[in-house]
Parts: C-alpha cells; structure tokens; sequence
C-alpha cells in the first residue's frame, strides 16, 4: 500500500488510466494476469482476501472496479452471464466510454 509522505493516507493506484483503491487494484492485477482463461471467484478469494469474503462481496468489487472502468475501453466480464464464472478483462464494445453507467 502506497502512502502520501506528507499526510500518509492511501493513495490510489493507476490501472488502465483509472484511479483503483489498492485492494481494487490489486483485484484487477490478478484478474488481468489470468488472461482470457479467466479467475475463479474462489481465487480471487484467496488471493485477495485470505479466504475470508462472500461470493456476493467480490462480485460488488467487479462491479465497482467496472464502473470506473466505463471511462476506458476494457471491461471485466465473466464467461458465463450474470458474473458468474470465470472472470477476464474484455474490450467493451465502442462507445462505451460516452455513455458511461446507465441508472
């Protein structure tokens, strides 16, 4: 974890041109090092989390993480519909950067 040398408050980290909290970015490092393959969410339980979060708790994280990804061209999908599965970073289709998060 990086901290300002001034005020030592976590600083962001940089992923894809996005600011990431550093358990995000960390999230997204082992997703992208899966490759198309993909990243179980047991794995990234494990990895990230010691064993110690939900399904339901990662599954927030992917969503946040893509929602600050909607300024970029990637995005993060699982392989199977509802993100379930084995998850992997995608090009998003074009024009997804203008039209950002529907409510």
């Amino acid at each position: 974890m990086k901290q300002c040398p001034h005020c030592h408050q976590q600083m962001p980290e940089w992923r894809a041109g996005v600011k990431l909290s550093s358990l995000k970015a960390r999230i997204f490092d082992v997703i992208k090092r899966a490759d198309y393959e993909g990243v179980s969410l047991e794995t990234i339980n494990s990895i990230c989390f010691d064993g110690c979060s939900s399904a339901v708790n990662i599954r927030n994280h992917i969503r946040q993480i893509n929602d600050v990804l909607v300024e970029t061209d990637l995005k993060i999908t699982g392989k199977a519909s509802g993100m379930v599965g084995f998850f992997h970073i995608v090009t998003a289709p074009q024009g997804r950067k203008l039209l950002g998060r529907q409510p």
